[in-house]
């Protein structure tokens, strides 16, 4: 079982914050710093493609089911985007600095907003490579197919039971009945072990 830290984006962040505080890097990055905000686009288009790919079937080795986090995950986009978005528009109406800055605003904004519309649950249940991860934020769980027993299936958790008698959970899930049948018609079909509901 492959155990991630949780605090490991945080830590990723502030090291990175921390390291802009070092002028060498500053003076590196100087001359580059205005395209941020285009890889900051680029990687939102790339997560609109995403969710349109699973929305449309792009990968059936892929679940994606809900959790607790997931209003949350529904309404930060959408308030960030109304923000930008109005603030961008704002911005081009009033002030004449900076017009590609606020212009880049917008579309953010904009992006945003499409994403929260395209919403897609954010726990992740997956199959690759005879191995069964499943993901909530940045717990992830994986495990070999041939070392699982059965899997219980809860409406605040899945239990992963291994032959050697080890448990394994997924915490804070909120899966509703039709959501356990979408998850164990996906491993009935994949794995052929014992799903308990």
């Amino acid at each position: 079982m492959k155990k991630q830290n949780p605090y490991l984006g945080t830590l990723l962040l502030i090291g990175i914050v921390l390291l802009f505080q070092v002028e060498f890097v500053r003076e590196t990055i100087d001359p580059i710093r205005e395209y941020f905000p285009v890889l900051w686009i680029a990687v939102l288009i790339w997560n609109i493609y995403q969710r349109v790919k699973y929305k449309r079937g792009g990968n059936i080795n892929q679940l994606r089911i809900p959790t607790n986090n997931d209003d949350y995950y529904k309404t930060v986009p959408f308030i960030f985007g109304i923000l930008l978005t109005v603030g961008g528009i704002l911005a081009l109406k009033y002030l004449e600095s900076e017009r590609i800055l606020w212009s880049l605003l917008f579309m953010t904004g904009i992006l945003l907003l499409i994403l929260s519309f395209l919403f897609v649950p954010s726990g992740i249940i997956e199959i690759k490579k005879n191995v069964l991860s499943f993901e909530n934020g940045s717990r992830k769980k994986s495990i070999a197919i041939e070392r699982i027993k059965n899997i219980e299936l809860k409406t605040n958790e899945i239990i992963l039971n291994e032959k050697n008698e080890k448990k394994h959970s997924v915490n804070h899930m909120n899966l509703t009945e039709k959501t356990q049948k979408s998850i164990s018609d996906l491993l009935k079909s994949k794995l052929r072990i014992n799903i308990e509901q």
